[in-house]
This record gives C-alpha cells, sequence and structure tokens, in this order.
C-alpha cells in the first residue's frame, strides 16, 4: 500500500467514524463461483470478514451463484467449493461464528460466535429458500401448530434461514444480482462495484460504507 492510499484509507475510516449509526448493521455479499477460482480469491473472504468486523457491522451473508449445469455437476461443484471454504472459515478468530449451506439449504458447517455472524450460502437461491419456507409453514398447518388465519408477514420470516434484513447488497465485479434474500432485501440498498472479486480491497469497502453513509434510504416509500 503506497502512501497516498494509506492516508485515503484513514481518511474514509475517520469520516466513517464520525456517524456510527450510519454503518450497516448486515451486510450481503454476492459473488459468482467464477469469483472464486483459485486460493486467493477464497482467502480473501477471510479478509472481507476481518474488515467487515473492524467496521462493527454485526451480520454479513454471502450468497455464491453457481453455473446452471446439469445437476450431478452442480451438486460435485458445490461440494468442491464447500470444501475449500470450510479450510478458511474454519480458521476465522473463534468470536465469528458462522453458517455454512449447500445448494439444497442443507446446514454443513455451523460455529457459535456474533461477533460477527457470517451466513454463508453456495447455490442456494432466495426462491429456493422461500419454497422452504411455505413448505415447513405447510408441515405447521398440517400438524396443527398454527391456523392458515394466523399467518402474517412475521410468521413467514421466522420461516426463513435468514430472518435478517440486509442494510446493503454488495454485487462484487458485476451488474446483475441474483435472487439471493428476495424477500429480505426488498428495501435494501445496493452497490455495483467497478472491480472484480480478486481486486476487491479494503479501501474499496470503505468507500461503500461511506457512500451507504451519504444516501437517504427510503424503504420503500
Amino acid at each position: 500500500m503506497n502512501m497516498i492510499t494509506a492516508l485515503y484509507e484513514k481518511y474514509l475510516s475517520d469520516q466513517i467514524a464520525k456517524v456510527p449509526s450510519g454503518i450497516p448493521k448486515h451486510v450481503t455479499l454476492v459473488l459468482a463461483e467464477s469469483d472464486l477460482l483459485n486460493s486467493d480469491s477464497i482467502s480473501k473472504l477471510r479478509s472481507f470478514i476481518a474488515w467487515c468486523k473492524k467496521l462493527g457491522i454485526n451480520i454479513i451473508s454471502i450468497h455464491i451463484d453457481i453455473l446452471d449445469v446439469d445437476q450431478n455437476l452442480k451438486n460435485e461443484m458445490v461440494m468442491n467449493l464447500i470444501e475449500r471454504l470450510q479450510t478458511v472459515f474454519t480458521k476465522l478468530p473463534n468470536d465469528v461464528g458462522f453458517e455454512i449451506y449447500d445448494e439444497h439449504g442443507e446446514l454443513n458447517e455451523k460455529r457459535g460466535g456474533e461477533n460477527p455472524r457470517v451466513y454463508l450460502f453456495v447455490g442456494f437461491s432466495g426462491r429456493d429458500e422461500i419454497t422452504k419456507a411455505v413448505r415447513s409453514l405447510l408441515q405447521d398447518v398440517k400438524s396443527g401448530k398454527i391456523t392458515p388465519d394466523a399467518i402474517d408477514e412475521s410468521v413467514i420470516e421466522s420461516h426463513l434461514m435468514v430472518r435478517h434484513e440486509p442494510d446493503i447488497v454488495i454485487r462484487a465485479g458485476g451488474k446483475h444480482l441474483s435472487d439471493f434474500l428476495i424477500w429480505q432485501s426488498v428495501y435494501s440498498e445496493l452497490y455495483f462495484t467497478d472491480v472484480n472479486w480478486c481486486n476487491v480491497r479494503n479501501i474499496d469497502l470503505l468507500r461503500i460504507i461511506r457512500d451507504f453513509q451519504k444516501r437517504q434510504r427510503r424503504f420503500g416509500k
């Protein structure tokens, strides 16, 4: 890092610190499977989590899009990627908690900790999440745990896998979002980075957070 970059990074950090209430509590990162082809790009997730932790971000949700290929090949791709990701995530500080889910929404690995809490989904879409929630609700109705008339937004949200609404959704190096967290992100701010994931630096995250602080959120109004 050259001196000019270091000074600018410090400037951004100081500006962000002046508005602590404007730091997002929940950040969502959307990546493509092709963003994680090498070990350095996977290790960068650990750096990204550390950068968020330093800013005081409480929840990080990460979605990795998988190519639309033959299901057997997709399963193989997902499991291979999860194995590589697990190696990185198990090296996170002990106070960082995480949950890793596959393309079927099945939990592959989990660790306690809330500083921050990280949810990682490999190939599992928002449509799949809502479908899974609906099936769970139908089972509750069938078993008599709840009546159809009692189902409202809060009940539906209680059956979702991520029950927190992201303040901002970051798409690294892309122009299109996936359908990740389609229920939860309806009022989220969106940010598309100018650089690909392999080139994302701490200073880029600081720029994103500073940009977020300057926005006036309307929450659909």
